[in-house]
């Protein structure tokens, strides 16, 4: 360590410290580390501090890409009803929430959009994503519509009472129309 260098640094000043060379650094497109250094007589090498952005991102998909079916049983037989752990969290997601718009952390992401990246991901999933989706959520969707519909036809029969001779009237079924559908979104969310 060169002389009259302190060892110790607040935590104040390493945050600092870190954030001036994070700032420094985001721009970069390639961060490389120290160079691999060769020890003297000895067949193994140091490698660089962070692993290259090639290997990091290799064993990070092989690894995903690799725990598919350990996700699959868990997710089958989960510790916790994750309903109940949900709503216990609440106040959690509540306070993280309010952290997040504080910190208006939506727009700095939005902001980071790579919407080149995003076309490549769409085109190299294709359409059979979206419809196994679907296919996967049938019984949902037949549900939903099923509650949907009658629903949407005690409205229906509402607004046929309504008059419709002037143009008033007309609009005033308009809107009774739009406030009705909202109910129903308020409804089927749970929203009194």
């Amino acid at each position: 360590m060169p002389e009259g260098t302190n060892p110790f640094v607040s935590l104040d000043g390493f945050a600092a410290n870190f954030r001036a060379k994070l700032e420094a650094s985001k721009d970069v497109q390639e961060m490389t580390g120290e160079k691999c250094l060769d020890l003297p007589n000895n067949p193994m090498t140091v490698g660089e501090r962070v692993i290259s952005e090639q290997d990091w991102a290799d064993t990070q998909i092989a690894n995903s890409t690799a725990a598919g079916d350990r996700w699959h049983k868990r997710v089958l037989r989960p510790k916790r009803n994750p309903v109940e752990a949900a709503i216990a969290a609440n106040g959690k997601r509540k306070q993280r929430l309010e952290q997040s718009e504080r910190e208006g952390r939506w727009l700095a992401s939005m902001k980071r959009v790579d919407t080149t990246a995003m076309a490549h991901t769409i085109e190299a999933a294709g359409p059979s994503v979206y419809t196994q989706g679907i296919r996967i959520r049938e019984e949902k969707i037949r549900n939903s519509v099923k509650e949907n519909r009658a629903m949407v036809l005690a409205l229906t029969e509402e607004l046929d009472k309504l008059p419709t001779d002037t143009p008033e009237q007309r609009e005033a079924k308009m809107i009774a129309a739009k406030r009705g559908m909202e109910q129903i979104g308020k409804l089927r969310r749970g929203i009194k």
